[in-house]
């Protein structure tokens, strides 16, 4: 799935990229799941159809030059649908776009478990949907719906305008209007106008609008037109939850004193106390920096004997973010030390790993932590995991952007994901102290390479993996992860010829690096 939807969003330059689930079958304790990712892009012409599967072939050699990648994707994607039981599929049109599909059989968790922690409940209200975009409109309406809300949805401002009139004259009005504010002939501002004016709709009905391009006055529009609440997409289910619950609470017809707008939100949000278990210092800095900006109050500590030592000391907190892999104490044996402490077997514990591999959520939650978050850190990933477990509303997670392949350094990336998190001012010490830290690394590595020490190296390469991570250095990570995977299997001659590629790969990061900040590049 990370492989089609990379490709959708390569070759998709406007519209939209939908990935859908749906049982298709099978026996109700094995179903089969049909995932399907359809995209509005350049589409593929039915002769080369066949061809894209097989290795190394692109539709046409001048994708290579103009998106990039090796023509790899497609054949091991359809590799391992086979090895799942399934056939992927293509549905394809020049000019219009393409859908990839697979069904393939899954089995059943019989496990019932509670509701998410935080996830608030609006029994009641009846909320009608007014988009044009089908896929925005299901969007909203799965979100709502697990939190009790009865949805219905109309395509156009005229639609939504005739629905709203015959439930309030069948006696079953409509509690809100989530409008959009980009529609064809009417748009949202322009529905909210008749809305309000009309007697029955204005006492009853209270408006909120999504838009996915803010406009400089759009505040002041919404007050004029009497639109209570005003929010951009992608919204999470958690701030379009707590709008809504801001706007429940006022009452029907009662005024607000001003705009619900994700600003207000992040002034309503409770602020949670967060220790941060974490022995790298770039990996640090990334996560704090999201965290803080987000407005949560965040503790540092650079090992697991340091975790332990700031919970026994009667150091209070809501959640502890607890890295795997750390000198002294690593994090199961922290975890497992603080379960033992009063009062330490209910505090929330979230994993930090770099190992995003099938099964590592599982090891985690067997050794007494809650939660997991992988590496590098993606913000709206970060908050979800942290803001449910501490009791405030999940978030929706954002379907990252591939890494584009030819920079050593996906910089763009790591800079938007700092911006999402409203830390992007503390993106050039974060890279000032990768720079600083990274020869210093590379050094470890060739020293344990030339001890010859598996141990050492895997541990060397892991250091510097995590960090080369964060910052978009996708290609060192690379390098550095299968060194690391290579030694810890014994395997050093492997090892080796990856680590003929670490200085080169490190030089040219530092170069981009230097270039990007303004400097001369490094010797």
């Amino acid at each position: 799935l990370s492989n089609l939807v990379g490709n959708a969003l390569k070759f998709t330059e406007r519209g939209e990229v939908v990935l859908s689930a749906a049982v298709a079958g099978g026996e109700p304790e094995r179903p089969l799941v049909r995932f399907a990712v359809r995209d509005t892009g350049v589409g593929i012409p039915l002769d080369k159809q066949q061809a894209i599967f097989e290795q190394f072939t692109q539709a046409d050699a001048s994708m290579t030059r103009k998106y990039g990648g090796t023509g790899l994707g497609l054949s091991i994607a359809r590799k391992l649908v086979a090895l799942m039981g399934g056939e992927l599929a293509l549905q394809s049109e020049v000019g219009r776009g393409s859908e990839f599909s697979f069904a393939i059989p899954l089995a059943v968790d019989q496990e019932r478990h509670a509701p998410a922690a935080g996830t608030a409940v609006l029994a009641g209200p009846r909320i009608h949907v007014v988009d044009d975009n089908p896929p925005n409109r299901r969007i909203v309406r799965e979100m709502l719906r697990t939190a009790g809300v009865l949805v219905d949805e109309s395509a156009s401002a005229r639609d939504g305008l005739e629905a709203l009139r015959r439930a309030a004259r069948e006696g079953r009005s409509y509690s809100f209007a989530l409008i959009d504010a980009q529609m064809p002939e009417q748009d949202g501002f322009g529905l909210a106008a008749a809305v309000r004016g009309d007697p029955v709709l204005a006492a009853s009905v209270r408006l909120m609008m999504l838009t996915s391009a803010g406009q400089r006055g759009d505040v002041q529009r919404c007050r004029e037109v009497g639109i209570e609440a005003y929010l951009m997409k992608p919204i999470s289910r958690g701030d379009l939850v707590t709008a809504l619950c801001t706007l429940l609470g006022a009452g029907p017809g009662a005024p607000l004193a001003e705009v619900v707008t994700r600003h207000t939100l992040a002034e309503g949000r409770p602020h949670l106390r967060i220790l941060l278990a974490e022995d790298n210092a770039v990996n640090q800095m990334v996560a704090a920096a999201m965290l803080r900006k987000r407005g949560h109050i965040v503790t540092l500590v650079n090992n697991g004997r340091e975790a332990l030592d700031a919970v026994a000391g009667g150091g209070r907190f809501d959640v502890i973010l607890m890295d795997i892999q750390m000198p002294e104490l690593d994090g199961f044996a922290a975890t497992r030390a603080i379960r033992a402490l009063p009062g330490g077997g209910t505090l929330p514990i979230i994993a930090l790993t770099a190992h995003a591999l099938t099964g590592e959520r599982e090891r985690c939650l067997e050794q007494g932590m809650n939660g997991y978050v992988p590496k590098p850190f993606r913000p709206q990933e970060l908050f979800a995991a942290v803001e449910e477990i501490g009791s405030l509303p999940p978030l929706e997670l954002a379907v990252p952007d591939p890494p584009p392949e030819e920079a050593p350094v996906d910089l763009e990336t790591f800079r938007r994901a700092m911006r999402e998190a409203g830390a992007e001012e503390a993106v050039d010490s974060i890279l000032g102290l990768f720079t600083e830290q990274a020869p210093l690394r590379s050094t470890a590595l060739s020293e344990a390479f030339r001890d010859g020490n598996a141990v050492a190296i895997g541990r060397a390469a892991h250091a510097f993996r995590s960090p080369a991570g964060s910052i978009g250095a996708r290609r060192l990570q690379l390098l550095l992860q299968e060194i690391e995977e290579a030694a810890n299997a014994g395997d050093l001659d492997r090892a080796r010829a990856a680590h003929d590629r670490v200085p080169p790969e490190v030089e040219a990061v530092l170069r981009q690096l230097q270039r990007e900040r303004g400097g001369e590049p490094a010797p």
